[in-house]
């Protein structure tokens, strides 16, 4: 079995409250990692087949063979399993994607950014899924960068760190205020295509149309900082 659970975050103290409800603990020994493992599988498997408010963890636990204890000791919060997989994208997708396009100084910043901001929307278990989690780490940033543990507003700090690479190449307006550009982007990109991406959960458009619509909102957003 994957050690899911061991690269899932950073070692918090569980006396440790954000929003006053704590982090949830890091198991340390073998067996509690294969037992936070188990259960935090069959959160995604039961969160994605029936949405947030359906899911129920007497069925997860279940399915993990262990407690209703066991789960909210690791994840006080049904809804943590969601900023958890948040967490897990933006270090195994995000942050690989914004290391390669600093040192690639052949990309114009412009494509490395919107490859950045398209990994944010782009669902890697169901539109439904992830239109939910974005949700959720949008409307608890505190405790997302507290479970990531990478400091606050981590998308934005990725953005920004972007278009300062990019004003020091001449490819960003020399006097666009950084942080707020880095924000408008996001927001921007984040705002029109979550939206798309609860229509494609719901069956009302196509998968397509969220890369579509995201381009767009980034080419429009762009507009405001490119040199």
């Amino acid at each position: 079995m994957a050690n899911v659970a061991a690269n899932m975050t950073p070692p918090t103290p569980e006396s440790v409250l954000v929003g006053g409800v704590g982090l949830g603990a890091i198991p340390k020994q073998q067996r509690g990692i294969e037992v936070r493992d188990r259960l935090y599988e069959a959160a995604l498997k039961e969160i994605d087949s029936k949405g947030i408010e359906e899911s129920r963890v007497e069925n997860i636990v279940a399915e993990a063979g262990t407690s209703w204890g066991t789960f909210f000791r690791y994840f006080p919060r049904k809804e943590d399993v969601f900023l958890h997989e948040s967490a897990r994208n933006f270090r195994e997708h995000l942050r690989p994607a914004w290391d390669e396009a600093i040192s690639d100084g052949s990309t114009p910043i412009k494509e490395s950014a919107r490859k950045v901001i398209l990994l944010v929307m782009e669902p890697r278990i169901s539109p439904r899924f992830h239109a939910e989690m974005l949700a959720e780490t949008l409307g608890h940033p505190a405790r997302f960068a507290a479970i990531l543990g990478e400091g606050e507003l981590p998308f934005a700090v990725l953005i920004a760190g972007l278009l300062a690479e990019g004003q020091s190449r001449g490819e960003i307006k020399p006097d666009a205020p950084i942080p707020i550009c880095a924000a408008v982007l996001l927001a921007g990109v984040m705002f029109s295509a979550s939206a798309v991406l609860q229509d494609v959960a719901e069956g009302n458009r196509p998968g397509s149309d969220i890369g579509e619509v995201a381009n767009q909102a980034f080419d429009l957003a762009w507009s405001g900082v490119g040199a």
